[in-house]
């Protein structure tokens, strides 16, 4: 008995000390792999970590939007061994993370941690069971997307809605699972939604010179406006998209700031990219310096989101905003003339 009593004594200190502690001469390994480039929420996490003074040794692999490469990226994850791995976009989270449907609460990626963000919705996709806490011991992740209702109700604040268009690729699964959402919503919401997809090629990529011919269609159909709320197409080809839909005095919404800020869009309510990859870091923060269970973490959320109105497109289409929105949205191009 004394000898068990020694023992535990003995290793009890072992057990408590490790935990790894990280710093300049020892910093940790984030291995993280994005689906276009490190574009802004990228850029946010790494400032997060720069501005904070984090000791970490950040390895950035592209997938470049070719899901074929991600089982690359995975063995690679699992050979480096880093201490968090953090995934961007649905098909890359689950990718590199694995449904719950097929793992439980393991991942793909074993007993390295792994954090998600820039997934449009995570439930739908099965990578957690909750946001409380993902239901996994090694996930946490990042909370992104504005809900749909919101996104309709100031849409509603704007202009009359009876009818909303979404064109999407059957090939995105965000768009798919959004698509979804968007379909309960207008029972519930009282408004017709009209669907329209692109035509697909063998790699399940949509065939390219598309935009002009479904927006023809979608004015035909006389929607009110056409919403993208989870599109990596649309939003990659998003001056195309919005200035098909201007051609046809359709209005752009979206949960896309920037379809609004850097395009055509009409109206977008959003959070920044950059601003969701700097929530991201502190999240990080917390699994490798604070050492918190990434399972037992609430999946993150901004507590603020922002509403961008285009003034150019509002002109265009004669669709200037009402004064309540004046009041506290951001207006992208505000020199533009409004009539009283």
């Amino acid at each position: 008995m004394k000898l068990f009593i020694t023992l535990i004594l003995l290793f009890t200190p072992f057990v408590v000390s490790a935990a790894k502690v990280f710093d300049a001469a020892n910093p940790a390994t984030i291995y993280m792999v994005v689906w276009r480039g490190c574009e802004d929420a990228c850029l946010g996490f790494k400032s997060y970590l720069k501005n904070n003074d984090l000791p970490v040794n950040l390895i950035v692999r592209d997938v470049a939007r070719d899901k074929t490469r991600i089982a690359e990226y995975l063995a690679e994850a699992k050979e480096l061994k880093p201490d968090l791995v953090v995934t961007w976009g649905t098909s890359v989270s689950k990718g590199m993370i694995g449904t719950m449907g097929e793992y439980g609460s393991l991942t793909k990626l074993g007993d390295i941690p792994v954090m998600f963000m820039i997934v449009a919705d995570p439930l739908g996709a099965g990578i957690i069971s909750s946001y409380k806490e993902s239901g996994r011991t090694n996930v946490t992740g990042i909370r992104n997307r504005i809900s749909e209702d919101v996104q309709i109700r100031a849409m509603r604040e704007y202009f009359p809605l009876t009818r909303m268009g979404v064109i999407y690729s059957e090939g995105e699964l965000n768009s798919v699972l959004n698509t979804k959402k968007l379909h309960a919503l207008s029972i519930d919401m009282g408004f017709d939604l009209i669907e329209k997809t692109y035509q697909l090629d063998d790699n399940n990529t949509p065939l390219p010179g598309q935009f002009d011919q479904v927006m023809a269609d979608m004015a035909k159909e006389n929607v009110d406006v056409v919403y993208v709320g989870s599109s990596s197409y649309n939003l990659e080809n998003k001056d195309e998209f919005t200035r098909a839909a201007v051609k046809y005095s359709l209005p752009v919404a979206s949960a896309y700031d920037v379809m609004v800020t850097e395009s055509n869009g009409l109206i977008a309510v959003a959070n920044k990219y950059y601003n969701v990859g700097r929530l991201a870091g502190n999240q990080a923060n917390k699994v490798l310096f604070e050492q918190s269970t990434p399972g037992a973490l609430p999946i993150a959320e901004l507590s603020r989101f922002s509403m961008f109105i285009n003034m150019d497109v509002a002109r265009n289409l004669s669709l200037y905003p009402p004064i309540q929105l004046l009041r506290f949205a951001e207006l992208i191009n505000p020199d533009s003339h409004i009539e009283d």
